[in-house]
């Protein structure tokens, strides 16, 4: 699966697929809220940076016409939220600790917007950062630099060839990493799914499970960027 620039036609052509889904789940919706279910309320920050994708997505006359109709509006939406990654259940399932995550990509760089209904309480949570299991051999661990909610580990071979792994505890906000020119493919590995590409010869690898975001970039073939990944997410 590969992830492409969203342009006006091509969300056009996603508008049009993806509406009478939507109205469905909004139809949905409706009947979880008539059954005085306590909706979700997303942050302002989530809805300020909700506002402003759409905004960048409206600029057709054909777009511009759907977003002054109200239902319409929430159908547009909806049809981002499905089609770029939203991890969206139930109304049910907002009452509980809820994990958003809007993944856009741009020319020059793919942007990664989380909203977490709860934060993690990191000062009564345990954290536990990871190390690699698999390290090719002749790199050499050359710095390690912690906080209380994130930590980055990078090695470095004689040719200054490094890798690099960042991990960060899901607390909300906006990640951007750079993408230009790129195609981002994806893999599963041990059930989980790795969005990565290769840009300025570095091959980067980014996801995240229900705690953690992950982001690692590497000199290294792709035989050996694979069994890295598979050192990281263990079963």
């Amino acid at each position: 699966m590969r992830d492409e620039v969203l342009t006006d036609e091509a969300l056009d052509r996603l508008l049009v697929e993806y509406m009478p889904k939507a109205n469905m789940l909004i139809e949905q919706l409706e009947e979880e809220r008539d059954k005085n279910l306590e909706p979700h309320v997303f942050s302002r920050r989530y809805r300020k940076n909700m506002k402003r994708i759409i905004k960048e997505y409206t600029r057709t006359p054909f777009q511009n016409k759907l977003a002054r109709l109200g239902r319409y509006a929430a159908t547009i939406l909806l049809i981002f939220i499905l089609t770029n990654g939203v991890l969206i259940a139930t109304a049910e399932g907002y009452r509980e600790r809820v994990f958003n995550a809007i993944t856009c990509i741009y020319e020059k760089f793919t942007s990664i917007i989380i909203d977490v209904d709860e934060p993690i309480d990191t000062k009564n949570t345990e954290i536990e950062f990871i190390e690699p299991s698999y390290i090719p051999d002749g790199y050499k661990m050359i710095d390690s630099a912690q906080t209380d909610v994130t930590r980055v580990i990078k090695y470095m071979d004689k040719n200054n060839n490094t890798i690099v792994l960042k991990q960060g505890v899901i607390t909300g906000g906006e990640l951007r990493i750079d993408t230009e020119g790129a195609t981002i493919e994806e893999i599963d590995i041990n059930d989980q799914t790795i969005k990565y590409f290769i840009n300025k010869e570095l091959f980067n690898g980014y996801w995240n499970d229900d705690k953690y975001q992950y982001l690692v970039n590497v000199e290294v073939s792709f035989e050996e960027f694979m069994k890295i990944l598979e050192g990281i997410i263990k079963k």
